[in-house]
């Protein structure tokens, strides 16, 4: 059933009483938004934490919004009362904390719905709870969240990579994907590596990009802090335009042109300046952005070969 289209419009149709395993900066993010909002039918009853000191920062943070909420140490004694459990751990714990939680449940009758929150890792993490009747899915917000603070106040309007096996998971993930005011698309459980792999390109090797663009420019003595508020607000107007002209036409800049003189030049003075592997990610990234380009019909085939001649070092 798993070419169930994903949705965010269905009604809730039972309590969902919802026990968070794992106080990052997601599952708070998740258990202060749902309380906060009072969502008719769906309560945070329980979160969980590892430390004494990172549940002291849940409840200061779950203020008001964490009354009638318990906070423990303890996954097992979360899970009693919850018909809804949110596994927000790290990826490599999502196996090992799912099987420690069901040996301890003793009324399998309960229906539950168990819901993992990694990109990357499949269904089969959390297969244990589907062997007893349970029902599995994954929701992965495509949304960076660099401290608990920013992903209390940008968690809305998020899209989510939703997997599920049954319409007992798409029920659940729709509804509280909708809770949420967020959006949802429907991910098969084999390809989500490819789904991640995609997700850090856009968003974890930006930075990496934008850090070796602000180091280019330290190295001519432009300070970074500088160089960021250039470079970002260069980039912010890129992002915009990806979202207006998608992301082949809003290409821009020498490649875009055919401008193979400028290349020649930029490559002939970060020689000089940058090492042989960060000059490698300028060319890699050439090669790809000329394909675009090519693609586009705005440079010729002879103009082409040139470029690849120019980024290969030919």
């Amino acid at each position: 059933m798993n070419n169930l289209p994903a949705r965010k419009d269905l009604k809730v149709k039972r309590n969902l009483n919802i026990a968070i395993i794992g106080a990052g900066r997601l599952g708070t993010a998740l258990g202060f938004y749902i309380a906060s909002k009072k969502i008719n039918n769906i309560k945070i009853a329980a979160i969980t934490a590892r430390t004494d000191s990172t549940l002291s920062k849940v409840k200061e943070v779950m203020g008001r919004h964490g009354r009638g909420i318990l906070f423990t140490l303890n996954n097992n004694e979360a899970v009693r009362e919850a018909n809804c459990i949110f596994i927000c751990t790290p990826d490599d714990l999502i196996s090992k904390t799912c099987e420690t939680i069901y040996k301890s449940i003793k009324n399998h009758k309960k229906e539950r719905v168990v819901i993992h929150f990694s990109g990357a890792k499949s269904l089969k993490e959390i297969e244990v709870a589907a062997k007893i009747g349970d029902h599995i899915a994954s929701m992965h917000p495509l949304k960076s969240f660099a401290s608990t603070q920013q992903a209390i106040e940008t968690i809305e309007n998020t899209e989510y990579g939703v997997t599920y096996t049954d319409r007992e998971g798409r029920e659940a993930t729709g509804i509280l994907v909708g809770a949420l005011k967020g959006e949802s698309i429907f991910i098969d459980d084999d390809k989500k590596p490819v789904y991640h792999a995609a997700a850090c390109m856009a968003s974890n090797y930006i930075v990496t990009l934008m850090d070796c663009a602000v180091y280019m420019n330290e190295k001519i003595g432009i300070r970074s802090e500088d160089a960021i508020k250039g470079l970002t607000k260069l980039a912010e107007g890129t992002i915009k335009n990806i979202k207006n002209l998608g992301t082949k036409k809003s290409l821009t800049g020498p490649i875009a042109r055919g401008d193979n003189r400028t290349l020649e030049e930029h490559l002939r003075l970060l020689k000089n300046i940058m090492s042989d592997k960060d000059v490698q990610i300028y060319r890699i990234m050439g090669l790809r952005t000329a394909f675009i380009a090519r693609e586009n019909g705005w440079i010729d085939g002879e103009t082409y070969q040139k470029m690849q001649d120019i980024l290969t070092g030919k």
